[in-house]
């Protein structure tokens, strides 16, 4: 008899659960999704109840062939694809294709013994709240992705998309940068003074917190001037401790890890995008091969909003603890307080053994698995250790008309830090043992100027962190969302903070003006919301994506009544055409209604509005009018003011990086070779360009200023007979006549010409 089969999504993990089933079951991978919408057009009928039409995915025919075969061999199909909307999809879709007729569907959220033969021995149907919760978000954002982004395609710029959950993130990155613009800073003062015990070189600092005629006003120091006027106060005054106040604080463990914390973790401490920590993440919960024991999965299942942990885990956690660290490590049972709107469908993410240690599987793992691997392993042991318990010492100084307060912290058990890493504010800050009534000896007084901050950028981790604050998105949908923003260059990296494109804040200003609903926080919050509602049961889909098309109908008419193709400006350049909004991949622009008879075109802001060109205190050289800097298709450019009539442009945007090298052109004979910086790197040209034309490539050797000098070579031009000269060009070195330009003899490669060739693997 043919052993039964069971389906799941990858490789890895049908190898780590062929590991613990041995003969009994063959373990097939579908490679994710085997049906989807296709891309080529809308599919879904939204006159049918938004009935989708399904396709199988190309790349997985094979697969699907391959499945068929196996499947029709056995009467046993099990379906054991992840635990969450996505997964029962994707059981649902093998089980339509492969015309499963009693399916038995499995779900596990680890991958271990255990786990696996507890659900072998309670298998279920598919969920069909689960698949439907997951149609309806597919189909709501296919219906955005389909209705909205061809409107952007010809306002804005050709291949750009919108989607429902990432317009809202685009938001919140534009509307922090109108924060920061909008941003006045407020200054401030501080005064601290320097003191020691009588007699000690142990010093510390007490910073002026109050007058003693005003105890319940803190003072604040607005100007210099008040802080000088302090500081003068308190340069001749006697300091005394007026009291001291000594006691305890307990510091608890971080819950472990849930989809969010760990994205957000692994950013801050890892340097990790989200995406690649998920990737890292999916492997570690597959299965990695740990040599004589074969595959083995290492985390919980990953995409989970439950801090949750189950009875057989907390017992091995303690037992690790006890043996490891002592009796007092260990910390009492807590109760995790799940975000509102949490799932709490599977635990945490945490080890599947905790007595796993990192440093005894580091040479199976990859350097980037290990570390996402030590960091959930020490987040999980950590959350079952006891607080950190630190002494806090608070000293209350008079001084004068002033009361100055200073203040301690020693660590006095590590508890939890015992495997996880103290932040910067946990350092210590020792005072001395401090008496009421002791005098000090002053040093000296510090005077500080401070301005309050704008509110910093967003991080990818602390982007998330909002996203899953407002109730946006889902743990399987974070990493995709920051992903996606900076796929369609809507928002780029700087120095790890998210700044939005010019490109993002005109899709976000149209989106804002015309799409409200959709960027609206609150209200994708809500749907969210509505689809847990149908993964419970408690809602049908259909009228759950009804709800959302009928008001997406009326956006997308009223926008385009309000944001109409005609212009009703006469062409600048033939005064017989209209100009008209169009866009193109290079951004959105006005253009002659008689294209191609006319070739008019304007760059425009998303809005279609023209940008404002920007003066330069430069004179144009052929007509005298001054030039200013444009924007277009190519990049900023300096152009005359004049255009159309005069139609002078340069490309180097910046002047002053133009270097005159004090040589002649060898060209013209006239101009001088002025060092420039183009596309293809540094070249010198003519200063009469142009007029002439005359261009030469920069050498590439590192820190060389100029040209690279020919080398003469032995054979001959076939044109005038003059020495062959090696020069290095645009894509690598080329011969030609030593008399370039005067002689235009034929060029060809120095060396031998690069072939590729196609691999095997």
């Amino acid at each position: 008899m043919a052993p039964g089969l069971i389906i799941v999504e990858s490789p890895a993990k049908a190898r780590t659960l062929k590991r613990f089933l041995g003969d009994r079951f063959d373990v097939l991978a579908s490679m994710g999704h085997v049906r989807d919408l296709p891309g080529k057009d809308l599919a879904v009928d939204v006159e049918d109840n938004f009935r989708p039409r399904y396709e199988v995915v190309d790349s997985r025919k094979q697969v699907l062939s391959e499945l068929k075969k196996a499947a029709g061999k056995r009467s046993d199909v099990i379906l054991a694809s992840d635990p969450d909307r996505e997964g029962e999809a994707i059981a649902w879709h093998l089980c339509e294709v492969l015309k499963l007729r009693s399916p038995r569907r499995i779900e596990f959220h680890e991958i271990t013994d255990a786990a696996v033969n507890n659900a072998l021995a309670h298998p279920r149907g598919i969920d069909m709240r689960l698949v439907n919760a997951q149609q309806a978000r597919r189909v709501v954002d296919r219906l955005v992705g389909y209705r909205l982004s061809p409107f952007l395609w010809r306002r804005v710029q050709k291949g750009i998309g919108a989607g429902r959950v990432q317009s809202v993130a685009l938001r919140l990155v534009v509307d922090r940068e109108d924060d920061i613009r909008r941003f006045v800073a407020e200054e401030s003062w501080t005064v601290d003074a320097l003191l020691s015990q009588a007699g000690s070189e142990q010093r510390f600092k007490a910073r002026l917190h109050r007058r003693l005629a005003e105890p319940e006003v803190k003072l604040e120091l607005k100007t210099e001037a008040e802080a000088l006027a302090a500081a003068a106060e308190l340069a001749g005054a006697e300091y005394r401790v007026a009291g001291v106040e000594r006691r305890q604080r307990a510091k608890s463990a971080p819950a472990p890890y849930i989809t969010s914390t760990l994205q957000q973790e692994a950013s801050s401490r890892l340097r990790f995008a989200p995406k690649r920590t998920m990737r890292l993440a999916q492997e570690l919960y597959e299965g990695v091969d740990l040599g004589a024991e074969g595959a083995t999965g290492l985390i919980t299942y990953m995409r989970t909003d439950s801090t949750r942990v189950s009875e057989e885990a907390e017992k091995k956690a303690k037992t690790w603890i006890r043996a490891n660290a002592g009796e007092s490590y260990l910390g009492k049972p807590r109760q995790e307080k799940s975000r509102p709107g949490a799932q709490d469908a599977h635990e945490a993410i945490r080890p599947t053994d905790p007595g796993r240690r990192p440093e005894d599987v580091r040479q199976h793992l990859s350097g980037d698995q290990y570390r996402v691997y030590d960091l959930i392993w020490r987040r999980f042991i950590a959350s079952r250790m006891a607080p950190a318990q630190y002494a806090l010492t608070t000293a209350e100084v008079e001084a004068g008309a002033f009361g100055l307060r200073a203040s301690g912290s020693v660590l006095t058990f590590d508890g939890f830090y015992r495997v996880w890493q103290r932040g910067e504010d946990d350092e210590d800050g020792q005072l001395p043992d401090l008496k009421q009534g002791e005098r000090l000896d002053f040093h000296q007084l510090l005077p500080e100027q401070h301005f309050t901050q704008p509110p910093p950028r967003y991080t990818e981790a602390t982007l998330i962190n909002e996203l899953e604050k407002r109730g946006i998105g889902r743990p399987s949908t974070y990493a995709s969302i920051v992903a996606t923003i900076q796929d369609h260059t809507y928002v780029e990296q700087k120095e790890r903070r998210l700044h939005p494109t010019a490109l993002g804040e005109g899709v976000n200003r149209i989106m804002v003006e015309h799409f409200a609903e959709i960027v609206d926080d609150r209200y994708t919050a809500a749907m969210e919301e509505r689809l847990d509602e149908v993964e419970a049961g408690r809602r049908e889909w259909v009228p759950v994506v009804g709800d959302f098309f009928g008001p997406l109908e009326r956006m997308l008419g009223k926008a385009s009544e309000a944001m109409p193709s005609a212009t009703g400006e006469e062409c600048p350049e033939c005064h017989e055409g209209q100009l008209v909004l169009r866009a193109s991949r290079f951004g959105p622009f006005k253009g002659c209604s008689r294209y191609p008879k006319c070739k008019y075109r304007q760059a425009t802001l998303p809005g279609g509005e023209a940008p404002q060109p920007k003066l330069l205190a430069e004179a144009c050289p052929e007509c005298g009018r001054p030039l200013q800097l444009r924007t277009g298709r190519y990049g900023e450019f300096v152009g005359c003011s004049g255009y159309p009539e005069c139609k002078y442009i340069r490309r180097d945007t910046d002047p002053s990086q133009n270097k005159p090298t004090g040589e002649k052109c060898p060209e013209c004979g006239e101009g001088e070779l002025i060092e420039r910086k183009g596309r293809f790197g540094q070249f010198l040209s003519c200063s009469r360009y142009p007029d002439c034309k005359y261009r030469q490539n920069k050498a590439r050797a590192a820190g060389t200023k100029t040209a690279a000098e020919p080398k003469l070579l032995s054979e001959t031009c076939s044109v005038c007979g003059k020495p062959m000269a090696e020069r290095q060009g645009r894509f690598g070195p080329f011969k030609s006549c030593s008399d370039y330009p005067r002689c235009k003899g034929p060029q060809k490669a120095a060396g031998p010409r690069l072939r590729r060739e196609k691999v095997k693997v």
